[in-house]
């Protein structure tokens, strides 16, 4: 399984991917700052009210959660108003107080937004990572994370292929990922185990050209939904990954314009975007097609995805490519 090559910061769940800058350093800092500036967040005040579930401080929650980010490293600055409450369900009664699942984005004021799915306590005071009856030897709290699982995986990637079977297979990958590409054969010689094949975008920042060629295949599945499938297998079979003389920013986009380049002339409906690599790049930037890619990883990285690939499988997750696994799940 191919990781993250730079540290992560830790913050409850996956949060630290947002103070580190994860997104940012995934797609280019031009197209970063085009999407940031297209994005600003609404305060919560602003927002539109959501019911909170009875007996939960929300207001409280909302000001420690940012006073327990406020002294990370690299943390942006960030008031209560920057959370955004989305849902919250009572998960379960314990010691005498009660555990609820609240599901929001955390959206500093220049920054991209970052979902997250916390269990806190009733006070609003207490982020609870799990809690285990040990006479019973399981999660109690199990249940409702697999339900807040559920609705999240449904929000997570694009279809990109249809079956015959009944299970739903979310696959998070990067296509100059190794073991991305030999997974990606493997789930697609598998149209017999499932209905649909999810695909969410999470382009690792060491492999100059992938967030290019991410953006594309989003194109493919807004643009032309016919040709989504052709996209990725040329992605993750035929795409060579560039090989970048250095790590500079005119290394980098001579990797965008050679993976823009290659698809273009696999697909030249891509004309549509610009006539050569170049225009396609231009065109990409600050693009709903960009922001799509942001918004896979940062879905991604509220459960927990810190590198590729990873496969959901109804729910299962397998990390790596672990075939022996994977075809289990899908038989």
């Amino acid at each position: 399984m191919r990781r993250i090559s730079f540290r992560l910061a830790s913050v409850s769940l996956a949060l630290g991917l947002l103070l580190s800058g994860l997104c940012a350093e995934a797609m280019a800092a031009a197209h970063a700052r085009k999407n940031q500036a297209a994005a600003k967040p609404t305060p919560a005040a602003e927002e539109k009210a959501q019911p909170a579930a009875q007996g939960l401080d929300v207001e409280a929650f909302r000001r420690n959660f940012v006073a327990g980010l406020a002294g990370r490293r690299n943390a942006p600055a960030l008031s209560p108003d920057n959370v955004r409450i989305l849902s919250t369900e009572k998960a379960v009664p314990f010691a005498g107080t009660d555990i609820y699942a609240v599901r929001g984005e955390l959206i500093p004021a220049d920054g991209q937004a970052q979902p997250f799915t916390l269990f806190v306590s009733a006070d609003g005071r207490f982020y609870v990572s799990d809690i285990i009856d040990l006479g019973a030897g399981k999660s109690i709290l199990k249940p409702a994370r697999d339900k807040m699982l559920a609705e999240d995986l449904a929000q997570l990637g694009h279809v990109i292929a249809k079956g015959t079977g009944q299970r739903t297979v979310v696959y998070v990958s990067d296509p100059f990922c190794p073991y991305c590409r030999m997974a990606f054969a493997f789930l697609m010689e598998k149209p017999q185990a499932f209905a649909e094949l999810r695909l969410a975008h999470f382009p690792l920042s060491s492999h100059s050209g992938a967030d290019i060629a991410c953006a594309l295949m989003a194109w493919a599945v807004d643009k032309a939904p016919d040709k989504a499938a052709d996209f990725a297998k040329f992605a993750y079979s035929d795409l060579a990954a560039p090989r970048p003389a250095d790590k500079s920013e005119a290394s980098r986009k001579k990797a965008w314009v050679e993976v823009a380049n290659a698809f273009l002339k696999r697909f030249p409906e891509l004309k549509a975007l610009g006539e050569n690599g170049e225009a396609i790049v231009n065109a990409l930037s600050g693009s709903s097609w960009g922001a799509a890619v942001q918004a896979d990883m940062a879905r991604a990285a509220a459960l927990d995805v810190t590198g590729t690939p990873v496969v959901f499988v109804d729910g299962a997750r397998v990390e790596g490519f672990d075939q022996k696994r994977l075809g289990a799940l899908l038989q």
